[in-house]
């Protein structure tokens, strides 16, 4: 049973049975669903801000099962495309021209391999002639290589861009068993190893654009309206290269679909999200576990959790794995992060199969959640300690200033958003530094 629970609460891997995910309600995704319902939202584009792990790729897999009847969904995974090929630094690097190559090489792969769709002779030749261009002007690559886009786009899914349409469990694992051929395909196309920038109206770029236009096209006239979602931009934490990307480019924005992407984390907290162009930026915050007027009592947002166990665990039949008071503990201390309450419960599941007990112990979740405290509290100094009590001690809750330790306190998630009842944020230390803060401060946050 414990060995069960241990594969049902895996970080790295994708949910994709719907009866596993548990609402949320202030995710943004049937937001999302409403808006591209209208009929004015043809050229609907949305970019949901949000911390790292607090499950943003989750709720995109929502709205592609929303969707997937009403529109030709592509879901684009670019962290583990760029992972699974060992260049997951890349992904920091990536230039908006490139993201718009893949973007073809998946929807060029998506309907010819769901629809049997035959493409013009010309639009690989099109794509290839645009990226070879892009690879030269800006220094990616100095080899005259020819590339391959059919084996290329295989690779796209391969390495982890995902499908949405139909049962979407079935085409994850089908995109994940592509040929080990096709994956070696990418590496004749490095991405995120550009030595220089080239500007939207860079004619190159513009060739480019027109390419993958011309590709969503073709679906879209011989078919259904494309809906692109794309995973993965979140990992993004330099605020130049979010610039870069989103604010001084639209050629994302550009894109002759419907878009709904992960944006850069690096653009969650600065202000020059207003200033992105062509997309409606909503925000996915973390369940607010904790009381805002009382921090140290539970919040709402501990219901999300049970359910979310309840619900990978009910064909088990065993709901006391975990007794409730325990499992609410653990809800707590998870801070509101889907990623973190994974991993205490893999934590819990892992220890109580080696004491070999039928139910968690009081003992068994300290353990685990004394675990993650320990690694949270690693590299803490004097200089976070003061931001995060000046944070606990405004009555609001309100960011101090936007320095740098806070940015990072950001970043790690030991300070967290998360929402109030007008729509607004709040923030609060991650509830397992309150031992350490307590403990070298003497804070009684």
């Amino acid at each position: 049973m414990w060995s069960q629970v241990v594969e049902r609460f895996d970080v790295y891997e994708y949910v994709t049975s719907a009866h596993w995910r548990a609402e949320r309600p202030q995710s943004p995704a049937h937001r999302i669903h409403q808006i591209l319902s209208t009929p004015f939202a043809s050229d609907a584009r949305f970019l949901v801000a949000g911390t790292i792990g607090t499950g943003k790729t989750t709720e995109l897999l929502r709205v592609a099962e929303l969707r997937q009847d009403r529109e030709f969904v592509v879901f684009l995974d670019l962290a583990r495309q760029f992972d699974r090929l060992g260049r997951i630094e890349g992904l920091e690097q990536v230039n908006q021209w490139e993201v718009c190559f893949l973007v073809g090489l998946a929807v060029y792969h998506t309907a010819h391999s769901r629809l049997d769709l035959e493409f013009p002779p010309g639009v690989e030749d099109d794509l290839r002639a645009a990226w070879t261009a892009l690879a030269h002007a800006s220094g990616t690559t100095t080899t005259t290589t020819q590339i391959d886009i059919g084996k290329l786009a295989k690779a796209i899914v391969a390495a982890g861009a995902a499908i949405a349409g139909g049962p979407t469990g079935a085409v994850l694992g089908a995109g994940l068993g592509a040929a080990a051929d096709a994956v070696r395909a990418m590496w004749n196309v490095p991405v995120g190893a550009a030595k220089r920038r080239l500007p939207d109206d860079d004619e190159q770029v513009k060739t480019m654009l027109t390419a993958v236009n011309r590709v969503i096209g073709e679906v879209q006239h011989r078919h259904q309206p494309v809906l692109l979602v794309i995973d993965g931009l979140d990992r993004i934490r330099d605020v130049s290269r979010a610039r870069e990307l989103f604010v001084e480019s639209d050629t994302l924005g550009r894109l002759a679909c419907r878009v709904v992407l992960s944006g850069p984390f690096a653009l969650r907290h600065h202000p020059a999200a207003v200033l992105v162009p062509r997309f409606q930026v909503l925000r996915l915050f973390n369940e607010p576990v904790l009381d805002r007027r009382e921090p140290s009592k539970p919040g709402p947002g501990l219901a999300f959790f049970i359910e979310l166990f309840r619900r990978r665990i009910e064909d088990l039949r065993a709901a006391d794995l975990i007794p409730m008071p325990l499992l609410e503990r653990l809800a707590f201390y998870c801070g509101g992060r889907a990623r973190d309450f994974v991993k205490l419960i893999r934590l819990v599941a892992q220890e109580a199969w080696i004491a070999d007990v039928d139910t968690a112990t009081g003992d068994i979740v300290e353990f685990a959640i004394n675990e993650e405290r320990a690694l949270l509290e690693h590299g803490m100094h004097r200089g976070y300690s003061n931001v995060l009590e000046a944070v606990m001690d405004d009555p609001d809750h309100q960011l101090p200033h936007c320095g740098l330790e806070v940015l990072e306190l950001l970043t790690q998630s030991r300070l967290l958003p998360y929402p109030a009842p007008d729509h607004s944020e709040w923030f609060y230390p991650h509830p397992l530094l309150m031992r350490y803060l307590h403990r070298n401060t003497g804070s009684t946050g």
